[in-house]
């Protein structure tokens, strides 16, 4: 399966994503890390310009958040905006976590 294919599902349907179909998406995602470690969870950094470009790029992921109503844990400092995403449901990453970091991707190359 390619990033491309995935799809957003309800939270009921969440389950952990397999490690080896994992891997392979994150090839699709180099700029996003896998950490944790009781509980897995996508990471990445965006750098902004500064305070007020790193708020308005957060405010998109908020509200791309509510739209799928999955929360990711943002961080906001000068010139960084960082994201988690992972489905405390599922205890771990999910497609869904995965869908949403690729939308993540394409919201920054707007």
């Amino acid at each position: 399966m390619t990033i491309r294919e995935l799809y957003f599902q309800s939270s009921s349907a969440s389950m952990p994503i397999d490690t080896l179909e994992l891997d392979s998406l994150m090839d699709e995602l180099p700029q996003w890390e896998i950490q944790g470690l009781s509980i897995a969870y996508l990471v990445r950094d965006y750098k902004c310009t500064d305070f007020l470009t790193a708020m308005a790029l957060a405010k998109k992921i908020t509200d791309l958040a509510e739209l799928y109503n999955h929360h990711p844990e943002l961080t906001i400092r000068w010139g960084k905006l960082s994201i988690k995403w992972w489905t405390h449901t599922a205890n771990g990453i999910t497609n869904n976590d995965v869908y949403l970091a690729h939308q993540c991707d394409l919201i920054n190359q707007d």
